[in-house]
């Protein structure tokens, strides 16, 4: 793996080298490969015996929605803490020795980054590994270790990460035997490293001076939705630390994909439908004014399913038990974007003769939602066009050019969701006559 000029990490296979060279046969093991299984077939075989299926969330024996109430685990943690309790209490009970998890690094000359998967040992090292980074990564170092060391893992990811894990110990028995469980992260889509880059320079800090980056600091007093950033670099040979809610910065609304993956653009799974359990943000009405954050949990073994109860036993763990329907409408966007938004751009693809990974997702288009379809068009032109912008701003060190650039898109990626006038006052005058007919019925 390899970081290319736009920081985002790059498969690379020596062309020199013949297929029977390889360890595994690339196309079995790849998440977007047309030779791999889907999701679904993943699932039903790790979870079909015992497990209710649904049609977004993917197989589930129990969904939560809550929080860590022992220790300072949801202080630390993006959310409700759930993700890092999971993989401590794995640890406490003795089903796993090693956690496979990406943990905060300090950069150098030599490489820059500021996260990498990392096995950790001990509780205190699980604990480090604690909150969301939106951040490239890659796990070719890390699954080098399991092979090498014995020990039983559980390993932490996004989907499309844990999909190419249970690939992989199909077909390498070394880690079939070694990885015990996988913990999924709800993903709406990988980031390239310009993404901390775009809201440090915002905070006077320039690319390639970052030391330190908190992607989720908690604002006391607002909404969970409503966090904030902080930042820790070097400016005019001075070392300072900037925080900033994550409003009042240019770029903030995911909904541009800034910086996206192309695979992103390609994925439908939002949930980790892979994962023994998966945890994300509980971004429902009733738990999203929470400052301090809240998970959605959706387990789909046993054992996560035991520890959780008895977490919830001895009021370790505030959770409630909520629907697999109710956990799909926690991701509303992300369900939206990956199933419906998918389709149309397979769609696209297709026409355009290009090649596309197979998806669960048929390509068709819906012409009762014009609008809709047209923002699609908008969101892959920005993914595209941002890597290329921001690269030109870095060389001409101006973080203005970025926004010169990239703006007129933004602003006509909006645009094209608003109705025309004729439109909007068809909807008002048919939404007055609706009053008018609720009154005269009732």
């Amino acid at each position: 793996m390899q970081m290319d000029e736009y920081g985002k990490f790059t498969a690379t296979i020596n062309p020199l080298a013949e297929q029977s060279s390889l360890e595994l046969p690339v196309e079995a093991v790849c998440p977007f490969s047309s030779r791999s299984q889907n999701e679904d077939q993943i699932g039903q075989e790790l979870f079909g015996k015992d497990c209710q299926d649904h049609n977004k969330i993917g197989y589930y024996q129990a969904t939560y929605a809550g929080f860590v109430s022992e220790g300072n685990f949801r202080d630390r943690g993006s959310s409700g803490g759930m993700g890092t309790w999971i993989v401590t209490n794995l640890m406490l009970e003795g089903l796993v020795d090693r956690v496979i998890h990406v943990q905060p690094r300090h950069p150098s000359e030599d490489d820059s980054r500021l996260f990498h998967y990392q096995i950790s040992t001990t509780i205190e090292q699980v604990k480090r590994g604690a909150k969301s980074r939106y951040y490239p990564i890659e796990m070719s170092e890390v699954i080098r270790q399991v092979r090498e060391q014995p020990g039983r893992y559980a390993i932490v990811g996004i989907p499309c990460f844990l999909k190419a894990v249970r690939l992989l110990m199909r077909q390498d028995a070394i880690l079939a035997e070694r990885i015990k469980f996988c913990v999924g992260l709800v993903c709406g889509h990988l980031k390239s490293r310009r993404f901390a880059d775009m809201f440090a320079w915002q905070c006077g800090i320039e690319p390639g001076n970052i030391l330190e980056f908190d992607f989720r600091k908690k604002i006391p007093g607002r909404n969970a939705n409503s966090y904030g950033i902080e930042v820790v670099g070097l400016k005019e040979g001075q070392v300072i630390t900037q925080t900033s809610p994550v409003d009042q910065l240019y770029g903030k609304d995911w909904g541009l994909g800034f910086f996206k993956y192309k695979a992103c653009d390609y994925c439908d799974d939002v949930v980790a439908e892979a994962a023994d359990v998966s945890v994300g943000d509980a971004w429902l009405p009733q738990y999203v004014r929470d400052s301090q954050g809240t998970n959605v949990v959706i387990v789909r073994h046993p054992k996560i399913r035991e520890l959780l109860e008895q977490g919830m036993a001895t009021s370790k763990l505030k959770l409630d038990y909520i629907d697999a329907e109710e956990v799909a409408r926690s991701q509303e966007s992300g369900f939206r974007h990956r199933r419906d938004g998918l389709a149309y751009r397979l769609l696209m693809t297709k026409r355009r003769g290009e090649w596309f990974p197979p998806k669960r997702v048929q390509p068709r288009i819906d012409r009762s939602r014009p609008l809709f379809n047209k923002g699609q068009k908008f969101r892959v032109l920005l993914a595209e066009q941002s890597h290329i912008a921001f690269k030109e701003a870095v060389e001409a060190r101006d973080f203005s050019l970025f926004v010169k650039k990239i703006e007129p898109l933004v602003e006509a990626y909006r645009a094209s969701y608003k109705l025309p006038k004729w439109m909007q006052v068809a909807q008002r005058v048919k939404q007055v006559l609706m009053d008018l007919l609720g009154r005269f019925s009732s």
